[in-house]
């Protein structure tokens, strides 16, 4: 399940990707169960101690209460998680995955619900048993509500591929230097070269959709924003090659540095050793 697969979207794209390990899903999905139980605790505690307090119908409103939580713990909060991090979860975060659309594309509120609904049946009323064989018969790992989502769940600490050639717009030499760049999450930097490195077979609108998706996800991590005329292509474009030349400079200030040390070793004197 670790090794890299080549999945084929729709517009016959070749996307290179590292479907989500089955033990880093099974550990990923236990650190959700926690903590969403946790939440469920401190809800229902709360709820118990204002109902107490109310004191009339305390049985009938429990009940209520109960039914209540446990579709907003178990459906809306996960759902929401899912849709709102682009496919990240707690337990996702810090297994290092994330969960995407067979496109390759960031997944929406929709393919989430899907997603929090069967997630009831595969993982809490089944004890993981149902997910466990889903994921073993399914080649790329898949659960149930993957299946019907139309989601993979993937590894963002794979190495991303290197394109073979970015194309840098003119106008944006000059901003280039003076753009202040905060690291970059791996995950997020892996599918925008990714993107770049297929966006000559995508077609013209999903080429476009996909980097604007992308470039609003980047966005936060960029100032100031590029000069009129940048479009989200161009401005992915230039933040990639930004990175690799800071990359580059960073080699070569480590060779620097370590030819300098080679030479004042080679100047020491006969037998004197370095201990």
């Amino acid at each position: 399940m670790g090794h890299m697969s080549v999945l084929v979207t729709g517009e016959a794209v070749a996307l290179r990707v590292q479907p989500a390990h089955y033990a880093a899903r099974a550990l990923s999905a236990l650190i959700d169960y926690i903590a969403y139980l946790i939440v469920y605790i401190a809800l229902f505690a709360s709820a118990a101690w204002t109902l107490g307090a109310l004191g009339a119908q305390f049985d009938l409103l429990m009940n209520s209460a109960l039914i209540l939580l446990t579709v907003f713990t178990t459906v809306a909060i996960p759902c929401a998680v899912e849709a709102f991090s682009h496919g990240r979860s707690l337990g996702k975060l810090a297994l290092g995955l994330r969960v995407v659309r067979d496109d390759g594309g960031a997944i929406g509120f929709r393919h989430a619900l899907i997603r929090a609904l069967l997630w009831q049946f595969e993982v809490l009323a089944t004890g993981g048993g149902v997910a466990a064989l889903a994921g073993l018969l399914s080649p790329r790992c898949k659960r149930l509500g993957d299946m019907l989502a139309g989601t993979l769940a993937v590894s963002e600490r794979a190495r991303a591929p290197r394109p073979e050639q970015i194309v840098l717009a003119p106008h944006l030499h000059a901003w280039i230097p003076q753009a202040d760049v905060s690291p970059i999450p791996a995950g997020l930097h892996y599918r925008i070269v990714q993107f770049l490195t297929t966006a000559s077979q995508r077609t013209p609108d999903s080429r476009r959709e996909r980097a604007i998706e992308l470039a609003e996800e980047l966005n936060p991590y960029v100032a100031p924003a590029p000069p009129p005329g940048t479009t989200p292509e161009m401005f992915l474009s230039a933040v990639i090659a930004r990175s690799r030349w800071e990359y580059g400079e960073r080699q070569r200030r480590t060779e620097a540095v370590a030819g300098r040390f080679r030479e004042r070793v080679g100047t020491l004197p006969h037998g004197l050793h370095l201990s």
